[in-house]
């Protein structure tokens, strides 16, 4: 089996090519606009429901992130559990302003991420593959999924991402995309509480795919 390790080199180096090919034919890569603001995603998503006003980053969260538009948002499902929903969306990407992947940004404060795996998400728009992380501090968890979205996919694996990006931005000349984040605390335990961010994120994905740029 193919090292984790292995595989980011192996990336790395046909990220490098492609790079040298997207120079060689001088192509230029052009902002997209967003369909709608990430602020009009719907307020009801299947059984949940936004609670409380937008919330903001600081700012020098957004001197490094850098998005071109982005929402942090709370949503209540009718038993009370609360999810916390942020999605960065990125016009062009390019260095000092692209997506971090949440495996590097997240641990922090005492937390560390002890599991992470792939998961289905199934719903009426679909079928699509995220990633799910386990953040533990102390006695604590936290239950976080992630994907990146744009272009017309949704994807998991951010090195595949990274070569679709460099292949939209020769073939398609765009490079635009989000990164989707959904954190939820974990009283009632783990999949207790992935099983719920799986019923929103199969009503987000759709509603995402509306204010995103057109495919």
């Amino acid at each position: 089996m193919i090292s984790r390790r292995t595989k980011g080199l192996f990336i790395a180096a046909v990220l490098l090519v492609l790079a040298a090919l997207f120079i060689s034919v001088g192509q230029e890569v052009v902002p997209q606009k967003l369909q709608k603001p990430l602020g009009q995603i719907p307020l009801t998503l299947g059984s949940w429901r936004g609670i409380g006003a937008d919330q903001k980053l600081d700012q020098g969260t957004l001197a490094l992130l850098k998005p071109t538009d982005y929402l942090l948002r709370n949503y209540a499902d009718p038993g009370g559990n609360l999810c916390a929903v942020f999605v960065a969306f990125f016009a062009l990407q390019q260095e000092g302003q692209i997506i971090h992947s949440p495996r590097h940004c997240l641990p922090g404060n005492g937390w560390q991420i002890s599991q992470r795996d792939e998961v289905k998400v199934s719903g009426p728009g679909g079928s699509w593959t995220v990633n799910h992380l386990i953040l533990a501090r102390n006695l604590d968890k936290l239950s976080v999924l992630y994907w990146y979205q744009g272009r017309g996919r949704v994807e998991a694996d951010e090195y595949e991402d990274r070569i679709r990006l460099v292949l939209d931005g020769i073939v398609r000349n765009r490079n635009d995309g989000a990164l989707v984040r959904l954190t939820m605390g974990t009283p009632r335990g783990v999949p207790y509480a992935l099983r719920l961010q799986k019923q929103l994120a199969a009503r987000l994905i759709p509603a995402l795919q509306k204010i995103l740029p057109s495919s």
